[in-house]
């Protein structure tokens, strides 16, 4: 059995965000959430910050919070997402690095790659700046220094290494196969080892050729390949078996994607909670750790040399990202990956030109503009604002024009590093929304080096990416892809324009992080007053409105000739203007009908004498409305209940409408103003009763934190406790 146990996870998304308005815009393949992020977030980041651990009769015995007793690495992209969108399961992953501080000795939290971009295919410049910014974001967010660094799919090289060694990292991990040869204790008669042979239970030290040294962690690969793809997070018994049957080892550890506890896994999240239940038990035959702690406690007395250009998840080193070599997330086995290498290359085209551009011309705005890319990651997490670093780094004095062409210097940088990130390259087509996203950015860099007065080098990416052929021949080649699928998501005066045209208000203001603006129209004509947050640019822009016949509003005219509706928006941006009607339109209807609604409710009895003939049945508007109304009233005769049954059961709509705004009511109950706990369990047991079943979650986290003891026995178990 081993002594110390210590679970990993890596927690990442694909940098989501359009790179216009800094917004991840909606994702159908996400239903019924908004977008992925959305989703993940509730499948598995907050799962495991309110791990449920249930009684033998299914009641909730506990809520715990995995982040206290895990190692993990979260990406700097989601995170930044999580505290704008999610901030309750934002302060979860923090306080639980906090607790562990105080229960290890060392955080449980590792740094990342900021962009998860693959190491040993950068340049050392690059490779400098995304462990810069992943420290800034890391010290912002946790208040410290991380010991650690995830490396994006565990990707490694020698010069990795020591970019990491360089910034002060103590250690990282790898996977059991990345190892080549490991010595003695003192340094000699080295060994070739296999992930078999490997022992895996400390820490390797690596000296590398500038004499500085690096440890490195090898988690176990076949209980990690259990948890990821084995099913052992159906039981968490089974779970805490696999792990204290093993053989006696110093160090357990196994480390694997943080989304196969909850999102790959339904409930995963709770194996995990009872495993740690177990292991932080008074009798508990082992102990937890991380991976910080172990090495502070147990410093290597053997070295490691690694396998070159070798990562986790590519059985051919680093050939996943970029080339055709069979790795794939395995949906489509009969297509190839020869669009890979053409992709990377035209990225690569885009890099060069803003490298050269941001060398030879950002001096004239920054003092030290290698210095101020390093630093710029303070800006991206929000720890100095935009006017305090220029006043630290700007040349001279710069006036507002000048200011934001030094933001867009690296604006531009940051953007053409955004094109790289990982997932990019490993599923199995270039039409996928994840090469759509690195092209998004690769273009709005190639904008803001034109608009910085830098060369147009579009002709030459389109050049390389004629090499690239989706594997679905409707999508055609990577220059059709290009004008088709990227150049509409573009975001520009007129585009916004046709965007506050389309969304139908007189006066309408969106707010994104990277732009806001106000669109202000009359009869004929359409105004737009906008500022790019990023750097800070102001602009005002008018065009001329275009109407149907009877007079609704249909789009702009961006030029003589040129029309822009609301097709013209791109795919995404035109879901979220769609999607913003529908909410902005249901709930106005929903309002107006309210009081309708109350009205008819009243009389529900009457109403109920002939249901098989009357709109309230389930066929008419006022429908919602009156269920929602009798699932809120004191009244509960089983006609009643019968009757909403059976129409229910002919009408599964009606209750996905009515369950949206019995949360939205329950939620409005149970906050810290109402306080009406007892009304919101009896609506939830009539709710069930219905066969309508609101998403309690968050109410029974409420419940946890406040304290079980504010609520009676009673009324807890109609929120499951």
């Amino acid at each position: 059995m081993p002594e110390h146990l210590c679970i990993h996870g890596h927690f990442y998304q694909p940098p989501r965000f359009d790179p216009w308005l800094e917004e991840v815009l909606p994702e159908a393949s996400a239903s019924p959430f908004s977008d992925w992020n959305q989703r993940i977030n509730r499948e598995s980041y907050d799962p495991l910050g309110n791990a449920r651990i249930l009684s033998s009769s299914g009641r909730i015995e506990q809520i715990i919070n995995c982040y206290e007793y895990i190692n993990f690495n979260f990406g700097p992209t989601i995170l930044r997402w999580m505290a704008r969108y999610s901030p309750d399961t934002y302060e979860r992953i923090l306080e639980g690095d906090r607790k562990s501080i105080k229960l290890f000795g060392r955080g449980n939290a590792m740094a990342q790659i900021y962009h998860h971009i693959i190491m040993p295919l950068s340049t050392d410049e690059d490779r400098d700046v995304e462990i810069a910014w992943s420290i800034q974001d890391f010290e912002s967010r946790f208040k410290r220094r991380p010991d650690g660094f995830w490396l994006s799919e565990t990707a490694v090289s020698t010069p990795d290494l020591e970019a990491l060694a360089r910034a002060g990292i103590k250690f990282t991990v790898l996977a059991p196969g990345q190892a080549r040869e490991v010595s003695d204790p003192e340094g000699k008669n080295w060994t070739r080892v296999t992930e078999q042979t490997l022992i895996k239970d400390r820490p390797y030290l690596v000296r590398l050729p500038s004499g500085l040294q690096i440890a490195v962690f090898f988690y176990d690969g076949p209980l990690s390949q259990a948890v990821a793809f084995e099913r052992l997070l159906a039981d968490g018994e089974d779970f805490w078996q696999r792990i204290t049957s093993r053989q006696e080892e110093k160090l357990l550890s196994l480390a694997t994607d943080g989304e196969s506890y909850g999102h790959h896994f339904k409930f995963g999240e709770m194996a995990l909670a009872y495993v740690l239940k177990r292991a932080t038990a008074p009798d508990s035959p082992l102990s937890l750790t991380n991976f910080a702690s172990y090495l502070e406690a147990c410093p290597p007395v053997h070295e490691v040399r690694i396998h070159e250009n070798s990562s986790w998840s590519c059985f051919h080193g680093i050939a996943r990202w970029q080339d055709s070599c069979g790795c794939t997330a395995g949906g489509h086995p009969g297509w190839n990956q020869a669009w890979r290498k053409p992709l990377r290359r035209a990225l690569n085209v885009i890099r060069y030109y803003v490298d050269e551009h941001f060398r030879h011309k950002a001096g004239e705005l920054l003092k030290d503009s290698r210095r101020a890319l390093l630093e710029y990651g303070k800006c991206l997490c929000g720890a100095m604002s935009r006017e305090e670093f220029l006043i630290q780094h700007q040349i001279r004095k710069l006036n507002r024009e000048d200011q934001g062409r030094a933001l867009k210097f690296l604006e531009m940088q940051r953007m053409s590093l955004a094109s790289f990130a990982s997932c990019a390259w490993f599923f199995d087509d270039l039409a996928r929304i994840e090469p759509l996203n690195a092209l998004s950015c690769g273009l709005r860099a190639l904008d803001l080096l034109k608009d910085l007065q830098g060369p147009d080098v579009e002709h030459l990416v389109l050049e390389v990416l004629e090499e690239a052929q989706s594997n679905d021949p409707e999508m055609g080649d990577g220059v059709m892809i290009w004008r088709e699928q990227v150049l509409s998501r573009r975001m520009g005066p007129a585009r916004m324009a046709a965007m506050g045209a389309c969304a139908g208000n007189d006066r309408q203001s969106f707010s994104f992080p990277g732009l806001e603006f106000e669109v202000v129209m009359d009869t004929e004509k359409v105004e737009v007053n906008y500022c790019w947050t990023g750097f800070l640019e102001r602009g005002k822009a008018g065009f001329r409105l275009i109407r149907e016949q009877n007079g609704a509003v249909c789009g702009i005219e961006a030029s003589p000739g040129q029309i822009l509706t609301l097709r013209d928006l791109g795919r995404q941006l035109r879901s979220y203007v769609l999607i913003s009607l529908d909410q902005r339109q249901e709930d106005r209807i929903f309002n107006r009908l309210t009081g309708t609604g109350k009205i008819l409710a009243q009389y529900s009895e009457n109403l109920f004498e002939n249901a098989q003939n009357l709109p309230v049945s389930g066929r008419g508007m006022l429908a919602p409305i009156v269920l929602f109304f009798y699932l809120c009233s004191e009244e509960d005769k089983r006609d009643w209940a019968k009757y909403w049954q059976e129409v229910l059961r002919d009408n599964p709509f009606l209750a996905e409408i009515v369950r949206s705004k019995m949360e939205a009511e329950l939620n409005r109950l149970t906050s810290p103003e109402t306080k009406e706990w007892a009304e919101a369990g009896r609506i939830i047991q009539r709710c069930r009763a219905m066969g309508i079943y609101p998403d309690i979650y968050p109410l029974q986290n409420r419940i946890w934190r406040d304290g079980l003891s504010s609520l009676p026995g009673s009324i807890l178990e109609q929120f499951d406790f």
